[in-house]
């Protein structure tokens, strides 16, 4: 290769790389467009973390004392999950 060639090369090469990193940083903003929503519900949950560890442990005592209290709570407590999201789902669409 002559010293020409390898200047226009050389040139070819580093457009090709602004191309490439422009599309990267693209990308990545669209990925954190895309997963904002769930960071923001991540980072809810590791905020309620401390007192999701102390009320596992209380349900759980509770549990040990009261074992169908629990499973009839928590059965009620996914058919109104349920029913919310129902209506969510209905309400949500017009």
């Amino acid at each position: 290769m002559s010293i020409p060639n390898r200047a226009i090369e050389k040139v070819r090469l580093m457009r090709k790389i602004e191309r490439q990193r422009s599309e990267l940083s693209q990308a990545g903003s669209d990925w954190l467009d895309a997963t904002a929503k769930v960071d923001h519900y991540w980072v809810k949950l590791v905020d309620m973390r401390k007192y999701l560890v102390v009320g596992s442990s209380l349900l759980a005592v509770y549990g040990i004392h009261h074992p169908s209290a629990v499973v009839r709570w928590s059965r009620r407590a996914f058919g109104i999950w349920g029913t919310v999201k129902l209506f969510r789902k209905t309400l949500g669409n017009k």
